[in-house]
């Protein structure tokens, strides 16, 4: 895979790794979502419904605060952008830590999330300016499922200890981290290819607008993240609803996390190999036999193995997903979307899921719901696979 060269202010290592501190902390609520949501069901009451709207309007602000970046991507602004997110993000998670009721928590929640999602796609937008943004990028989600599996070994002890309140202060604090690390970015971050964001590929046989193919891509990672964040939302409630106990669900999301790092490795040496595109729809089916698999029949030994392939399959996928539309737009631009893209797909999968389960849907069947989103993911980068062989197969196998 060919790697373009982008500005060279982005590849010190101390403002790469102060651009992925940023958004970790930024995605740290997220990752440890399902324990977060059983502890609102547990500790205050809510409902099924309730809890998947929570987890919707959290991922709803991540959405908007994405798109916010995103427009104003050309000034190159990004740290700016990305104090300001945290600014939010700390006072939200301080409100929350003194909210119990579901009407007021759900909207400091979509106030939280804006925040994270502002310092989040800022984040990632300013590694998308690297010259090797396709290592990066699989470095970033190395660093990710760590967290992640640290996330779920410790959150059940710190809500045991200090309850939700010490957890959401927690959140709260772990943006200080990030904040002092942002000197190491530069204030202006000029795009490598400022023109290539509505430029066409052209070959002898065709062309294509970056735009419409961009378009597609991020269609992908929203109908991708519908099916994902749906069952991650319930992930620790479907396991206790098959006999297994709380702990013993946590163990089994961070056993089978911690694997998933040989995902975003398994990703980046594929892709050396094939390209970024044909991997990524093996990967895509692979999912898509896993939600069919518990849509027919949800057993311990079943949910277990699914959710060892599910994990890495979403750590490959995270890696495609960035790299694809990194190399069809260097501007920065288009991935600067891709938090938005996945927090419109994880603020509708939640709310889907906790709609059909308010209509007496069991877990199996919100998961074959899901299949029909994981196959239109598939059929976007079919399409995009497809058109790209057309009018430029150096860049299909890239």
């Amino acid at each position: 895979m060919t790697e373009s060269s982008g500005d060279v202010r982005w590849d010190s290592p101390l403002a790469i790794g102060a651009c992925m501190c940023a958004c970790i902390a930024a995605y740290g609520v997220y990752l440890a979502l399902p324990l977060v949501l059983g502890a609102l069901s547990d500790l205050y009451g809510f409902s099924s419904r309730d809890i998947g709207w929570v987890g919707a309007a959290e991922n709803a602000g991540l959405l908007l605060g994405s798109v916010l970046v995103s427009w104003h991507s050309k000034s190159g602004r990004f740290r700016r952008m990305m104090m300001a997110g945290i600014a939010v993000a700390i006072l939200g998670n301080v409100m929350t830590a003194f909210v119990h009721t579901f009407a007021p928590l759900a909207g400091v929640r979509l106030a939280t999330g804006f925040g994270s999602g502002t310092c989040y796609s800022a984040g990632i937008a300013c590694l998308s300016l690297s010259r090797k943004a396709s290592r990066h990028f699989s470095v970033f989600i190395v660093v990710l499922v760590v967290t992640n599996s640290l996330e779920l070994w410790l959150v059940p002890s710190i809500l045991s200890g200090v309850g939700l309140r010490g957890l959401y202060l927690g959140f709260g604090a772990s943006f200080l981290v990030p904040l002092t690390l942002m000197p190491l970015i530069p204030g202006v971050a000029v795009s490598a290819a400022p023109q290539a964001a509505h430029a066409d590929i052209r070959s002898g046989t065709g062309i294509v607008t970056a735009r419409a193919l961009a378009g597609w891509c991020l269609a992908g990672v929203v109908l991708f993240n519908v099916a994902a964040s749906a069952f991650w939302a319930y992930s620790e409630r479907i396991g206790v609803s098959i006999g297994l106990t709380p702990q013993r669900v946590a163990d089994t999301l961070t056993l089978c996390n911690l694997f998933s790092l040989t995902g975003s490795i398994l990703a980046y040496w594929l892709s050396l190999r094939w390209g970024q595109h044909r991997p990524q729809l093996a990967a895509l089916a692979v999912m898509l036999a896993v939600f069919a698999a518990w849509s027919f029949h949800l057993s311990v030994s079943g949910y277990m193995i699914g959710v060892l392939i599910f994990f890495e399959v979403w750590s490959m996928t995270q890696v495609y997903q960035l790299g694809t539309l990194n190399g069809i737009d260097r501007s920065g631009q288009f991935v600067a979307l891709v938090p938005a893209a996945q927090g419109l797909g994880q603020s509708a999968g939640p709310f889907i899921a906790g709609l059909l389960l308010g209509w007496r849907w069991g877990y199996s069947q919100v998961l074959m719901a899901m299949i029909v989103f994981i196959a239109g993911c598939l059929g976007a980068y079919l399409h995009v696979y497809w058109r790209l062989r057309q009018v430029q197969p150096r860049l299909a196998d890239a």
